[in-house]
């Protein structure tokens, strides 16, 4: 009987302390060391990655693509307009304006890119 009691004490005092936890606490998952609550991570491009992968990339469909550091962030001249772009993937960039994808084959020091240009 004692057995019983002590076991329905134990079991209430877990349950008791879990609802105390803090549930922002409980609810973060660390990925690749950092917090992580659910939403899309977020995809940094540091300086020296950015500055080598600047250059001049030949398309498969014969035009060209200039991509420019300033600041610490990327260009990409194509078709005669400059757009920024950002990470949205670890070898995936998105322009600002046009939503035009980029796909490095490799961070830094890529030989390969492709451009997506969808319509947003």
């Amino acid at each position: 009987m004692r057995i019983h009691q002590f076991l329905a004490f134990i079991g209430a005092a877990t349950l008791s302390l879990s609802a105390l936890a803090d549930p922002s606490v409980a609810g973060t998952l660390a990925v690749a060391g950092t917090a992580h609550n659910g939403a899309q991570p977020t995809y940094h491009l540091d300086r020296n990655d950015a500055r080598h992968m600047r250059g001049t990339y030949l398309l498969d469909d014969g035009r060209t693509v200039v991509i420019v550091n300033e600041g610490g962030k990327l260009f990409a001249d194509l078709d005669g307009k400059r757009e920024e772009l950002v990470r949205v993937d670890w070898a995936k960039f998105e322009s600002r304006d046009s939503g035009a994808r980029l796909s490095f084959n490799r961070i830094p020091y890529a030989d390969e890119v492709v451009v997506n240009q969808a319509a947003r």
